[in-house]
């Protein structure tokens, strides 16, 4: 299933890296390396952290976030079972068709 959700975030232009994550760390990775293992679990934390502060907060479970950079962003958006798909794109890419992506995942798994 990680397989599915990794293939369709990487046909979105401009995602460069794509990852599914839960609170054990990384479920699976666009990417096979050390770097990638490492960027999954420093993403599994981020993802983690902002649910709690959602929680903590008063605002109900996470459903997604966008973090933009001059660079770039990280976006998730979370799936069935306390899963997380997590994206980098680059600067070029639309952060509407990541979003309409990451909802219809979330929809049909």
């Amino acid at each position: 299933m990680e397989d599915q959700v990794l293939s369709a975030l990487r046909r979105v232009q401009g995602v460069s890296a794509a990852y599914v994550v839960n609170a054990d760390g990384v479920l699976g990775a666009s990417a096979a390396d050390d770097a990638a293992e490492a960027q999954g679990a420093l993403l599994a934390a981020l993802a983690g952290a902002l649910g709690q502060a959602a929680s903590d907060l008063g605002l109900g479970d996470l459903a997604e976030f966008i973090v933009e950079a001059a660079g770039g962003a990280v976006m998730a958006g979370t799936l069935p079972n306390g899963r997380v798909a997590v994206v980098i794109t680059d600067s070029r890419a639309n952060l509407g068709l990541v979003r309409v992506e990451l909802r219809r995942l979330r929809r049909a798994l």
